[in-house]
């Protein structure tokens, strides 16, 4: 008896205990989930504030008021929520499985960790990518895998304010878990088992609600990001998650699948027939010189157009020598570049491309039969690409012979001819690389085959430094127009980077007048532009022409043709190979291509293709019109500022009509070309 009553006793206390250490773990895991719960609000937190900041940081100048702003950050919060879920989605299922098993709570809260890191990372990433371009995270992030990844990372570790960027790293990561810590250390509860159950149940259809991000018939997509006519609003909404999301869908579309016809489709056209009927009606006359002449073209590194016109020869020297080479050339300071990135712009340049990378997809090695530079081919031409690159540089050695360049030359050439020249990350000095063309001129005067060079400078890069100890003279960055934000551009370093423009304009003067001294000009027509503006912070509403804004330069040997060019008119990237092409070959591209320059009754209107309000615009006296599938949106011009228009003026809508139409063609013409 007295056996029996002693198990049944034990039997008992077991029982008791299991019962407390049951309530124990149920109180210590509704511990956990409250905690869980404040580290998911304070995360959401912290990202809504990045946002905030994003848009406090880029709207300088511009009038947005709470009202304005509400609706994106309704938006940005389903944003944050969804992406946050699913970073925090296996963090969120080992929590669950912690019930039973406690030590995985650790891991739980090391997994959220990770997943939290991730989120603030990518937004940090996404601020400073829209610093460059003007744009969230893009495709064009995936050239830091195919740049030199290197000289990426010792531009930025010199040039961006890596401490301050860890910094916030590390605050954004700290404070959900220090408020996670503050909150339920003394929670007293008696929940019940299937209390618990249903609360598991909830928080896992709640995560389900986060990642969907709707209620509705569509999940949360990119379409729901444009919540404003304001574009920097609409720029605010996507995280770097998102972004870079899409950006990754976009990269992956590129290996062009379906029929080229949805280029024309997308912007409203039927078939190519009808998109035609849209194109401006041009007389073609010729300008082609009596003689084949030798051609040069300067890509010039982030020459900045308001940086151009700011020089002033005492107190802010930006040109150098080029001020002396532009009393004979023909300068239109009213234009902008195709693209807003190098590698974009020079395909856009070879190519008349919306859409890149090209050279770098399955497609690099094909022969292209869009490639503009193949005329200069057919045409009798040697043609070289010459850059102070290393020529390895996104594989332009491997595949630019296959668009109709029959040399490249990089780094390695021109320090191998140039020994003592200095090096810098991203290449060789720009004065080398116009000595080593110089060469190349040379030989074609003793030969007697004309000679097509196209050239990328480098100097003008972050770092910024002067190569080769050369000295440069006074610069003044007051001198700059009011529309740049110096504090916010370059980190503060926008005195260097004069200087490294002053470097360059003078290397390209230099090697002017070097042509012009020799009596190569005669024979020679020069063009230079950049690639696009420099990197500097603008208050981007209103101001579309000045971030992307660059000079385009021209020397020719034909006076008449110079006397008869309207240069205040509005040009483009898109000008400059079909007005080459026309005055050395004779040969006119079609309608939908860029403008001859040197012709009569050519179309009002400056076209590029760079995308941050739909799929690229068109700039001219009338105003700005942005393309956007089967949409115009209009601006006015209201002094040097750009202001959208109620309604579409008749210029505008046969600029904008003119533009759109080009644009759709030009897509087809490339998606077709990489099909055949």
């Amino acid at each position: 008896m007295h056996n029996f009553n002693s198990k049944q006793h034990e039997l008992i206390t077991h029982v008791v205990m299991d019962h407390e250490t049951s309530i124990e773990q149920e109180d210590y895991w509704l511990k956990h989930f409250f905690k869980a719960v404040v580290f998911f609000i304070a995360s959401i937190i912290v990202l809504s504030l990045f946002r905030i900041f994003f848009l406090y940081y880029f709207s300088a100048g511009l009038n947005i008021t709470g009202a304005n702003f509400l609706p994106a950050l309704g938006v940005g919060i389903r944003v944050d929520a969804k992406w946050l879920s699913l970073a925090l989605l296996p963090a969120f299922l080992v929590f669950l499985f912690s019930y039973w098993k406690p030590f995985l709570f650790k891991y739980a809260a090391v997994l959220a960790g990770f997943g939290l890191f991730g989120m603030v990372l990518l937004d940090a990433v996404n601020f400073g990518f829209f610093s460059f371009y003007k744009t969230p995270i893009s495709p064009l992030v995936f050239g830091f895998f195919q740049d030199d990844t290197k000289a990426i990372l010792q531009t930025l570790w010199q040039d961006w304010p890596i401490l301050s960027y860890l910094l916030v790293l590390f605050c954004g990561i700290a404070v959900p878990f220090v408020a996670a810590s503050l909150f339920f250390n003394r929670l007293k509860a008696s929940p019940r088992g299937y209390q618990l159950f249903l609360l598991s149940i909830v928080s896992i259809l709640l995560f389900a609600f986060f990642i969907r991000g709707s209620i509705g018939k569509f999940p949360l997509r990119q379409e729901d990001f444009a919540v404003s006519k304001v574009q920097l609003i609409n720029a605010s909404v996507p995280n770097g998650a998102a972004a870079l999301y899409e950006a990754t869908k976009a990269w992956r579309n590129f290996q062009i699948k379906g029929e080229p016809s949805q280029a024309l489709t997308k912007f409203g056209y039927s078939n190519i027939e009808e998109a035609k009927k849209d194109l401006a009606v041009r007389a073609h006359t010729s300008t082609q010189l009596s003689f084949r002449p030798n051609v040069v073209f300067a890509v010039m590194e982030s020459m900045s157009g308001d940086i151009f016109n700011s020089h002033d020869s005492l107190v802010n020297n930006t040109l150098g020598a080029l001020d002396t080479a532009l009393e004979d050339a023909v300068v239109f300071r009213k234009a902008v570049s195709i693209e807003n990135g190098t590698f974009p712009s020079l395909e856009g340049l070879l190519f008349d491309t919306p859409i890149s990378p090209i050279s770098q997809s399955i497609y690099g090695r094909k022969e292209l039969s869009f490639s503009q530079i193949r005329a200069f081919k057919e045409a009798g031409y040697r043609t070289v690409f010459l850059t102070g690159c290393p020529e390895p540089w996104r594989q332009i050695n491997d595949t630019f012979k296959f668009y109709g360049f029959e040399e490249i030359y990089g780094q390695a050439a021109i320090g191998e001819k140039f020994p003592n020249a200095e090096k810098s990350p991203w290449g060789i000095g720009d004065k080398w690389m116009f000595k080593f063309a110089e060469d190349l001129l040379k030989e074609a005067e003793g030969t007697g085959r004309p000679v097509f060079i196209m050239m990328l400078s480098t100097t003008n890069h972050p770092p910024f430094k002067v190569p080769d100890g050369e000295q440069v003279s006074k610069v003044d960055i007051s001198k700059l127009p009011k529309t740049i934000n110096l504090e916010g551009s370059y980190d503060g370093n926008m005195k260097m980077l004069l200087k490294t423009y002053q470097y360059a304009a003078n290397s390209l003067g230099n090697f002017i007048l070097d042509l012009r001294n020799k009596g190569w000009l005669k024979n020679t027509i020069v063009a230079a532009t950049g690639d696009h503006n420099a990197r500097m912070r603008y208050q981007s509403e209103g101001n579309w022409h000045h971030v992307f804004g660059v000079p385009v330069l021209f020397w020719l040997p034909d006076q008449n043709l110079k006397a008869s060019v309207d240069t205040d008119r509005w040009v483009s990237h898109r000008d400059i190979l079909p007005s080459l092409l026309a005055m050395s070959t004779g040969k006119n591209l079609g309608n939908e291509k860029g403008r001859n320059l040197f012709a009569k009754d050519t179309e009002e209107g400056a076209v590029s293709f760079i995308g941050w309000s739909g799929s690229g615009f068109v700039i001219g006296k009338p105003g700005m019109v942005t393309l956007n599938g089967k949409n115009l949106e209009c601006y006015n011009w209201r002094d040097d500022k750009l202001v959208k228009a109620e309604s579409c003026s008749n210029e505008q809508e046969t600029m904008g009509k003119e533009a759109r139409a080009q644009r759709a063609i030009s897509e087809y013409i490339v998606r077709k070309g990489l099909q055949e």
